[in-house]
């Protein structure tokens, strides 16, 4: 009979196994995640003869609200099963084992990103609701307004990114991260030859977090910049990431030009007048979620 359980500290060569045939990422990704945030208890798994099928991570994380609140919750992350066992259940069972222990910890629900739009649907079907979304653009260098004469970029250390993250999001409905989560987006950004940056335009403070791909384009996986300044925002980090497409992520509340709306993460609320109150929710802002 398959159990399920907290991981252990042996386990990581087979969880990393299990990561590498779901996701296909490249071993030093992985290995930033065990090097950065691993802890063995907050690794949940399903075993079955002995060995480990199922993997789920979970990250703490706090649901800031619109009136300044917040109430804590779990972003269940890395979700993997072995390929020959998919069909099974296990999925089902450990995302349930999941928010059982959160449910019973305190947490308001837990997040979770699906990785592929397939996956809406059968997330959806385990009581997931769409929940948080992006305004999401592509730019050509070309299409770009000139670097602006009155902006700055410079990386920054996590805990300043993080505080300014959590002030210019203030007054929304959004996901803040520890100072430890963002360290590890940093190591994420300068593996993919990039950084998390702190804007300045114009006297207006913004924020960045950026990832090179596909060899000659950027993922600026998280923008934040208030004000009618996006694409001039775009362009500072632009000029410090050359590149011939650049995709950017800004949160669905804040206008992009040539934006359209993506979704991007689902909840499930233990808390019944959470669930009420922003059960339709769907433009919260999750950002970052390490994808």
């Amino acid at each position: 009979m398959p159990g399920l359980r907290p991981s252990r500290p042996e386990e990581v060569p087979r969880q990393k196994e299990l990561w590498k045939a779901a996701f296909h990422d490249e071993d030093p990704y992985i290995d930033l995640y065990y090097d950065h945030c691993h802890r063995p208890e907050q690794v949940l798994v399903l075993e079955a003869d002995g060995e480990i099928r199922t993997m789920v991570a979970a990250f703490p994380l706090q649901l800031c609200l619109p009136d300044g609140t917040s109430v804590p919750s779990a972003y269940l992350y890395a979700f993997a099963t072995d390929p020959r066992d998919r069909g099974k259940g296990y999925g089902r069972r450990v995302y349930a084992y999941a928010e059982e222990r959160f449910s019973s910890n305190g947490a308001a629900g837990t997040t979770t990103v699906p990785a592929e739009p397939s996956l809406f649907r059968y997330f959806s079907s385990i009581g997931y609701r769409k929940c948080f979304s992006h305004r999401k653009a592509e730019y050509s260098r070309k299409v770009l307004p000139p670097i602006p004469a009155d902006g700055q970029i410079r990386p920054v250390e996590a805990a300043h990114y993080n505080a300014l993250r959590n002030e210019l999001l203030k007054g929304t409905f959004y996901a803040s991260y520890s100072d430890e989560l963002i360290a590890h987006q940093k190591a994420i950004s300068q593996l993919a030859q990039a950084d998390i940056y702190a804007l300045e335009l114009g006297g207006v403070s913004g924020l960045a977090a950026a990832e090179y791909f596909d060899g000659d384009s950027v993922l600026i996986k998280e923008l934040l910049f208030p004000g009618k300044r996006l694409a001039e925002a775009v362009s500072l980090v632009a000029g410090q990431l050359p590149a011939c497409r650049y995709f950017v992520r800004t949160p669905a509340f804040w206008e992009l030009p040539g934006g359209y709306i993506q979704d991007f993460g689902m909840v499930k609320w233990f808390d019944q007048h959470l669930d009420w109150q922003l059960g339709r929710e769907v433009h919260g802002y999750l950002g970052l979620a390490f994808d």
